[in-house]
């Protein structure tokens, strides 16, 4: 049975968190999704461990790919990727998401998802609203502070599958080295976000392909990462704006007994 909404005299609204976000505010909202760390895993492979292999007296950077449903199932049929062409592609690094769990070691509860009452707040440095003048030290009207709040996000645990391939034992002894020298370290753009990451043991193959042999080595990585949502079940904000009063009067009274 749906319920009609209170009329708006009934209503009990905190307005000063009543702030729309106009054009002049240029902060962004605070998200993380799966996208961003499954990004932040290729961002530092590619620009912090840096895989490469020498072939034939050149360099050549090892491409990294996430394993898409189509990629990884035929992995899964041929032990090997190929290009568009169906020529084997080596060397190469490929990898997908396989698990998601709860962060046990890190408990935080919202208390109610519909309604979170954890934020983390934090103020903005410098604002059009709190720039200097005479005329606010003349009427003592007091800076104004903008603060946000961000609701707490959910700490979890991600399992991901690593597949290298290459034609030589040699290239494949030197990227399982500089993959494992990274192990515990925070993996991302320092620029924007990291999570910590532990490596487990590798597993090392040889596969014989239609024209050539294959080196395979098998690991798993896992992450310790967060998400949240840029708006939360009732399409709410997660990230709210309020600003502190321009200026507090105090007055007095005196009551007077008659009698």
């Amino acid at each position: 049975m749906s319920k009609k909404p209170l009329p708006r005299k009934q209503r009990i609204e905190n307005r000063g968190y009543q702030y729309s976000k106009k054009d002049k505010d240029k902060t962004k909202n605070v998200s993380v999704t799966l996208k961003d760390i499954d990004s932040a895993i290729i961002y530092y492979l590619e620009n912090v461990v840096k895989p490469s292999v020498e072939e034939n007296g050149e360099h050549i950077k090892v491409p990294v790919l996430y394993g898409s449903v189509e990629r990884w199932k035929s992995i899964l049929r041929d032990g090997f990727l190929r290009d568009k062409k169906r020529q084997i592609v080596t060397p190469v690094i490929v990898f997908k998401r396989d698990t998601i769990s709860i962060n046990e070691t890190i408990p935080q509860d919202k208390l109610d998802a519909n309604n979170p009452h954890l934020f983390y707040p934090f103020e903005k440095k410098y604002s059009r609203v709190n720039r200097y003048d005479n005329l606010t030290t003349q009427i003592g009207t007091v800076s104004q502070r903008e603060y946000y709040n961000v609701t707490f996000p959910d700490y979890i645990m991600l399992s991901y599958n690593f597949i290298i391939w290459t034609s030589f034992i040699e290239q494949m002894n030197r990227i399982v080295e500089r993959i494992n020298y990274s192990d515990g370290a925070y993996w991302g753009d320092p620029e924007k976000m990291r999570f910590r990451s532990t490596i487990d043991s590798f597993e090392d193959a040889t596969e014989i392909g239609e024209t050539e042999r294959l080196i395979r080595t098998n690991f798993n990585v896992t992450i310790n990462g967060y998400l949240l949502s840029e708006k939360g079940l009732d399409n709410k904000p997660t990230m709210n704006k309020f600003i502190t009063p321009k200026k507090v009067s105090f007055y007095e009274s005196t009551v007077i007994d008659l009698d």
